[in-house]
């Protein structure tokens, strides 16, 4: 169905129900049509929340079923234990590297564009 209704937008004479009619009524019955089904959506979704909030309100979160249960997610205080200077031990950026390094270079093109290219050496 929704093929006909985008041919109908770029289509030079737009119909809907026999009748012309112009783009922003076509784009606004597209609208309509996509919007179905949301309605029942939101209803049993208000449903399920109300259920559920009948059966767990107040109810400690250890008595909780699994699923429901808060997830364990990282202290904030462990992030402080982060060395945010790893970086400075990586081989490949202490002085006598031997190794392959990348250049990078900014060039500037014919047009007043620059752009940065990286080439290994």
């Amino acid at each position: 169905w929704l093929k006909s209704y985008w041919l109908k937008v770029f289509w030079p004479s737009q119909r809907i129900g026999g009748q012309a009619c112009s783009n922003s009524q076509v784009l606004v019955s597209l609208a309509q049509k996509m919007s179905e089904g949301l309605e029942d959506f939101a209803a049993v979704r208000k449903i399920i929340e109300d259920k559920l909030h009948q059966e767990f309100y107040n109810v400690p979160t250890k008595d909780l079923p699994p699923r429901m249960q808060p997830r364990q997610l990282p202290n904030l205080q462990d992030a402080a234990k982060i060395d945010w200077d790893d970086w400075k031990q990586w081989e490949w950026l202490q002085p006598g590297w031997k190794g392959i390094k990348m250049h990078s270079q900014c060039v500037i093109n014919a047009d007043g564009s620059a752009e940065v290219r990286s080439v290994w050496k």
